[in-house]
């Protein structure tokens, strides 16, 4: 698992379209759709439940997202960290 894999399953989740998910991690739409594709083979679950009008968050889905978010939070953090070490704070 990669972290743009994470981040790409947030943003779906946040906005709920593929499209808009691609167009704001500046992405193609079909290689968004394709790493969370690849995401659900690797942990074995469906984190969306797809149709032709809609995407919704599978339960699976819902009870991952905040876990996501909070590993992404950390990796800022830990970021954010290095940068202040490398200006002497």
């Amino acid at each position: 698992m990669e972290l743009r894999h994470l981040r790409y399953f947030v943003a779906v989740a946040e906005e709920l379209n593929f499209t808009k998910a691609a167009q704001r991690e500046a992405v193609a739409q079909p290689s968004l759709s394709q790493q969370i594709r690849e995401l659900e083979t690797e942990l074995e679950v469906e984190l969306f439940v797809r149709s032709t009008r809609r995407t919704e968050l599978s339960p699976v889905g819902r009870e991952l997202l905040p876990e996501a978010k909070a590993i992404l939070s950390r990796v800022e953090g830990f970021k954010e960290s290095v940068y202040r070490r490398k200006r002497g704070e």
